[in-house]
């Protein structure tokens, strides 16, 4: 059996199929004294246009990234941060569990991956993974991140089906808030276990 209503699961990557890197910028933020979330609280700032952002739409080189967060640091009390430690805090594990599911659900569904990334980012992880998606949607590729509505419109373009036929799984509210205004199904993956149960009721596997 399955949802017939349902015909695209749409994945995040880093924090769903992944352990959260929110983890390794914790531990960084205390091996080098800076406020615990002050990382998060930096990249929640001017959130379209910050270093970040830039970064992850390819619009500006790693060097360039690394100036223009430095001067974002500066902000918030911190000065002279390694910026090349803090981008290896993305270099996560894959969450087991989760790959397993996504390995299931893609032999009855479409799975399609959205990710915000950035060129010559560590991928070795996603790659032993990628084939079990039909499509794979990179910011850095196509110049458009989330929570962007535009990613999401690109989104529906590109897989010529209705808002409401796909079921999109993000660890970060604010990407699922701007797929909801525009009538995607959304869930919030917070917990291994309970999203693995609601994946396999909703989608009837």
């Amino acid at each position: 059996m399955k949802n017939n209503a349902i015909k695209i699961i749409l994945w995040d990557y880093g924090g769903v199929l992944t352990e959260s890197p929110i983890k390794n910028f914790q531990k960084f933020e205390n091996d080098n004294n800076y406020i615990l979330n002050t990382i998060v609280k930096i990249n929640s700032c001017n959130k379209f246009e910050n270093a970040w952002a830039k970064l992850e739409k390819d619009e500006i080189s790693i060097e360039k990234f690394s100036i223009l967060f430095k001067e974002e640091a500066k902000q918030f009390g911190i000065t002279n941060i390694n910026t090349d430690k803090l981008l290896e805090c993305l270099n996560v594990k894959l969450n087991i569990k989760m790959v397993e599911l996504l390995k299931s659900i893609s032999k009855f569904y479409t799975c399609v991956c959205l990710t915000n990334n950035f060129k010559n980012m560590n991928s070795s992880n996603f790659e032993k993974i990628k084939h079990n998606f039909r499509l794979i949607i990179e910011s850095s590729k196509i110049g458009l991140r989330k929570p962007e509505k535009q990613i999401y419109t690109y989104v529906l373009k590109v897989l010529k089906v209705s808002a409401k036929e796909i079921l999109f799984i993000d660890d970060l509210g604010i990407n699922l808030k701007s797929a909801k205004e525009l009538g995607f199904q959304t869930y919030k993956f917070i917990d291994t276990n309970k999203t693995i149960s609601y994946m396999k009721n909703m989608l009837k596997i």
